[in-house]
This record gives C-alpha cells, structure tokens and sequence, in this order.
C-alpha cells in the first residue's frame, strides 16, 4: 500500500481519523469518527470509483480499538490514541482487500 494523506483531528466533540491509501491501482479510504457517543461513531472504508467514494465495508465502533478514546482527551496523548486509530484501519483496508480481490 502507498499513503497518499493521513488526517488526525477533533471536531464537533468527536476525534476524526482519515486515511487514503493507493492499492493494486485503488483507492481506498478508512474514515473513523470517535463521538461521545457510541451511536454517532463510525467506522468505515470506501473505493474510489473515479467520481466518489463508494462504502466496501464498516465495523461497529465497539468492534475497534479506539472505543476508549474519549473527544476530550488532551492532544499530548496524540501519539498513543493516533496508533489505536491506525490498528482499525489497517483491520478495515484489509477486511477491504479481501472483499475487492
């Protein structure tokens, strides 16, 4: 896989993870947002067809690693929340992968 972006941020109460990648000439892209609340987390891939980004496939958030991750923790935990965020993408590109072959 080729890192194309990887985007690491809090907003509306919520830490966003965003991660493109370039595989086997697709595009793939893991958007995992971590609420404060579990019904308004998410955690899903899409392909890119060449107009948009279609959904090849989710996970509930209680399924992921991040669940513990709460919208007010302060950034110096960065570091340590970011390699959560990471571990479920890696789970849901190649979840991903396997659907795509």
């Amino acid at each position: 896989m080729t890192e194309i972006d990887t985007r690491f941020y809090n907003k509306d109460q919520s830490w966003y993870f965003i991660r493109i990648v370039k595989w086997n000439n697709h595009k793939l892209k893991v958007v995992i947002r971590r609420n404060a609340y579990d019904h308004q987390s998410y955690a899903k891939c899409y392909k890119f067809d060449g107009k948009q980004w279609n959904v090849v496939n989710s996970m509930p958030i209680e399924d992921c690693k991040c669940q513990d991750i709460s919208y007010v923790m302060k950034e110096e935990r960065f570091p340590q929340m970011q390699v959560l965020f990471m571990e479920d993408s890696e789970t849901l590109f190649d979840i991903a992968k396997k659907i795509i072959e």
